[in-house]
């Protein structure tokens, strides 16, 4: 499935929302990340290369919900091999993901995956949307990019 994110910068199904209205905040929001469909990963991937191809700030807020699990393992080795091919790109100061995983056991395992496999791009893991979003503050300030009212309300209106 191909995508304008230009011309509409949101994807929504019962799985995920795609919310890039408020770049370079980008909101995944995995409603059912284990019924997520192999276009749903593409878009996710070509939401990402809409911004680091024009040299973008991008920061990912990826919301997970307790009791829903994670991606299908074809989904992470998609995004193990995306985050190899692109390592060099990732590595500038204005990419950053956030991820909110409410299950201390999923927190664990991360920080056992990060800690012989570090990922190319800064990466905070937080327990929960609020922690999350200040962590996305921090990263904006970080990157010297503005936190205008539109992305304060965005980040003070994701589910909790």
């Amino acid at each position: 499935m191909d995508w304008d994110w230009d011309a509409d910068p949101t994807y929504e199904s019962a799985r995920i929302r795609i919310d890039g209205t408020h770049s370079p905040v980008i909101l995944y929001d995995m409603r059912l990340p284990r019924q997520i469909e192999d276009h749903e990963i593409g878009l996710m991937l070509r939401l990402a290369v809409h911004h680091i191809d024009r040299v973008l700030p991008f920061v990912a807020l990826v919301r997970h919900q307790r009791g829903t699990g994670v991606i299908a393992a074809r989904h992470r080795k998609a995004f193990a091999d995306w985050l190899e091919d692109r390592r060099v790109a990732l590595k500038g100061e204005k990419v950053a993901v956030v991820l909110v995983m409410p299950e201390a056991i999923f927190r664990a395992v991360l920080r056992v995956v990060y800690r012989f496999r570090t990922p190319p791009l800064r990466t905070v893991t937080t327990s929960d949307v609020p922690s999350a979003a200040a962590a996305v503050r921090s990263e904006l300030r970080r990157m010297g990019e503005p936190i205008t009212p539109a992305i304060q309300t965005f980040l003070d209106s994701v589910p909790r």
